[in-house]
């Protein structure tokens, strides 16, 4: 943000973005922020983080969790999109650190969210990954 602009007289020259970037970083707020984090919404974010560290019993059941909580909180926090689909997919990655000998392996989730921008009525796709989960090494 450009604070020294806010104060100029002719404010109207700040630049600004469009709904769909809009949406988009709200989105990825909404997917990054764990319940809890905001003083003023003890509420908002995604439950997935939940998810982080729990004892998996069952992948798909953990996977569709996952999923639910995605959708739950783009339900409720984004109000500008609608038909909300989202789809994740997993993937285990691996990186090793020559000079320790370590290995470490994390989990990436691949999300993408099929919806529907309400003022426009246009199909929109939003696509974000994150990794899960410690360092983990072999």
């Amino acid at each position: 943000m450009d604070f020294v602009r806010i104060f100029e007289p002719n404010i109207r020259n700040l630049s600004t973005c469009n709904e769909k970037e809009s949406i988009e970083k709200n989105l990825e707020l909404i997917i990054t922020t764990c319940p809890g984090e905001d003083k003023y919404d003890p509420e908002f974010g995604c439950r997935i983080w939940d998810l982080d560290f729990e004892r998996v019993v069952s992948r798909s059941r953990w996977e569709e969790q996952f999923v639910k909580h995605i959708a739950e909180a783009i339900r409720k926090y984004e109000p500008r999109v609608s038909n909300v689909a989202p789809k994740v997919s997993f993937v285990d990655t691996r990186k090793d650190y020559e000079f320790t000998g370590v290995t470490s392996v994390r989990k990436r989730a691949d999300i993408s969210i099929d919806a529907t921008i309400i003022s426009t009525g246009k199909k929109y796709c939003f696509f974000y990954s994150l990794y899960l989960g410690p360092l983990s090494s072999d």
